[in-house]
């Protein structure tokens, strides 16, 4: 691959360690080599709200936000959310899990957060969801998002021979804005992906999407601090260099 990877970090695993300060996440980002990133706002919500106030990520060559679950908010509380996360880091993207809320998907909630200039996207869920996973159904829902971010290992739960993340990347491609990438191992679903049990198939497929389109990667481990992520980083960008 020619193109410098673009590479980074969900934040939910610094604010898991209690590190609410974005000033000192940025610090532990560029440390590690991250250029990238996503920033959830998943759980303490307030506590990372506040958090906004106190550094910007605008230097960073993507950003994106990851929303709570709809179930545990409101629409109207998401669209306040990204407007402020707006003020502070400028991301292209604000991802949301598309799971079923009683028997449908909120599609409407969905066109009332775009219809407030949020360019909305959704990922493959993982095996152990009852929604968001079957390709006609994200097919119905990338008519409304238009943005797709498609989870490698999730796409792994549910076919270890990847011939259905082969198919979300046929289906979607066009769509697709970025990747989560992760691994497992016997007892984690989110392993980093030098100690993985599936690193060469996540790798081998990160690979053939990026020299089909250069997205950037969205690394969803569970790190305990900054050296286990570059280490990730600095493995993955060894691996894909010969992929």
């Amino acid at each position: 691959m020619d193109s410098e990877l673009m590479i980074g970090p969900s934040t939910g695993w610094l604010y898991a360690m209690n590190i609410f300060s974005l000033a000192r996440q940025k610090e532990i980002l560029t440390k590690a080599g991250a250029n990238v990133l996503e920033i959830n706002i998943g759980i303490d919500i307030d506590k990372r709200m506040a958090s906004l106030k106190k550094a910007r990520f605008k230097d960073f060559a993507h950003s994106f936000l990851h929303f709570p679950d709809l179930k545990d908010r409101k629409v109207k509380q998401l669209v306040a959310i990204a407007k402020k996360a707006k003020i502070y880091y400028d991301f292209s993207v604000a991802l949301i899990h598309p799971l079923k809320l009683v028997a449908s998907y909120p599609e409407d909630d969905y066109k009332r957060i775009i219809s407030n200039n949020i360019p909305l996207a959704i990922e493959n869920m993982d095996s152990r969801k009852d929604s968001g996973f079957k390709l006609k159904e994200l097919k119905k829902l990338l008519k409304i998002t238009n943005l797709f971010v498609l989870d490698v290992q999730h796409a792994y739960e549910h076919d270890h021979q990847m011939i259905y993340a082969k198919d979300l990347l046929q289906s979607f491609q066009k769509e697709l804005v970025y990747l989560h990438v992760s691994g497992e191992t016997s007892n984690n679903m989110h392993s980093l992906v030098h100690k993985s049990e599936n690193a060469k198939t996540i790798i081998e497929f990160i690979g053939k999407v990026l020299c089909s389109k250069p997205v950037p990667l969205i690394l969803e481990g569970e790190y305990r601090n900054s050296q286990e992520l570059k280490t990730e980083i600095e493995f993955l960008f060894k691996e894909l260099k010969t992929a």
